[in-house]
């Protein structure tokens, strides 16, 4: 996801490429919410993301922008990696290859959805939690132990979500919690 935010008009500008967690890229970028034509007229901008993976949400946000006849537009990110097809002007880190970086901002998101596609495998499972501790293992390389010292009691806390927005119903049985992909 691409933002922009002009703090002297509060003018926000929401680009999304990214497509879920392990999920297939399918190389479109979305608009949601455009910028007015005048909003930037004249001004300096600067795009920040917080990274730059393909490049797509970059080079959609830049374009977007230009088309809005600022005065200059600059690009930053938190972290690039090399293969993408925009280089910002301004870059935090620097990523030699491609790896699943978990932001906090992102971390309940991208767990509903790595959960919920691991859910899919076996939809009429009852799952318990060492179940998905498991998948998330087997099919995420994601080994328990370092995640319960990294995101300490998160995981219920991903569950929870799941269940106050449907995705997942939960249900006690003798004494052990279990989880239903809806």
């Amino acid at each position: 996801m691409c933002d922009f935010l002009g703090l002297d008009d509060l003018s926000s500008l929401k680009i999304e490429h990214y497509t879920g967690t392990a999920a297939i890229d399918t190389g479109e970028t979305h608009i949601r919410y455009p910028l007015p034509a005048d909003v930037i007229k004249g001004k300096k901008v600067l795009i920040v993301d917080d990274i730059v993976d393909t490049g797509e949400s970059m080079i959609s946000a830049k374009a977007h922008v230009e088309a809005r006849n600022p005065r200059e537009v600059r690009t930053a990110s938190l972290q690039y990696l090399r293969s993408s097809k925009i280089d910002p002007d301004y870059v935090g880190e620097r990523l030699e290859d491609w790896s699943w970086i978990v932001y906090p901002w992102n971390f309940m998101e991208d767990m509903i959805s790595i959960l919920a596609k691991n859910m899919r495998k076996d939809p009429e499972k009852l799952w318990s939690l060492e179940d998905l501790k498991h998948s998330l293992y087997i099919n995420h390389a994601l080994d328990p132990v370092v995640f319960e010292i990294t995101q300490p009691g998160r995981l219920p806390e991903v569950l929870g979500e799941m269940d106050r927005t449907r995705r997942t119903s939960s249900q006690v049985i003798d004494g052990r919690k279990y989880w239903k992909l809806l």
